[in-house]
């Protein structure tokens, strides 16, 4: 009976010790989505969905991940004071890095504003910063281009917002 609960320790303690050591190699990000679009009124659903895709893609790559609301921006000095909280809240958080998503809408030749589909995206910005130093890690952008039919829904958004946390998750196992 003794040898067989040394067994069942020894087995816990080896496993706490392997989540211990997973939870030191994960980084602690916090992403803020940023939706531009002078246009909307509200949140656009396809923001949330990108929101949503990017918080599992890190939290199943092992990162602790946190996120703030999207919000939406019509000018630059919007963009620097969510930028500020943002960091702030990052910093509050204990996180390591603060993601910046842009979200460039062009609803011009929408043939529906408020359905999840690929066209009404122009393109997304993304910007890492180390929280402590308050510096530029890293940066990238992705122009969404011409969208095929099949593509253009839902799925489509999903897709690119899983490409572009794929991107943004080497450039922070890079630092």
């Amino acid at each position: 009976m003794v040898r067989r609960c040394r067994h069942k320790f020894l087995g816990v303690l080896l496993l706490l010790g392997l989540i211990a050591m997973a939870s030191a190699s994960a980084a602690a990000v916090s992403f803020q989505v940023v939706q531009h679009d002078a246009g909307l009124e509200k949140i656009h659903p396809a923001s949330f969905v990108m929101e949503s895709v990017f918080f599992d893609y890190f939290f199943d790559s092992g990162h602790i991940a946190t996120n703030m609301p999207t919000v939406q921006s019509r000018s630059k000095d919007v963009d620097e004071d969510i930028f500020f909280r943002a960091l702030e809240d990052t910093k509050t958080g204990l996180c390591k890095y603060l993601i910046m998503v842009i979200i460039e809408y062009d609803m011009g030749d929408s043939k529906n504003s408020e359905a999840v589909l690929l066209s009404n995206i122009k393109k997304v910005n993304w910007l890492i910063y180390d929280a402590a130093s308050e510096s530029l890690l890293d940066q990238g952008e992705r122009v969404v281009g011409n969208v095929p039919d099949k593509s253009n829904n839902a799925g489509g958004v999903k897709d690119l917002a899983r490409k572009l946390a794929k991107d943004i998750n080497s450039a922070v196992m890079k630092q």
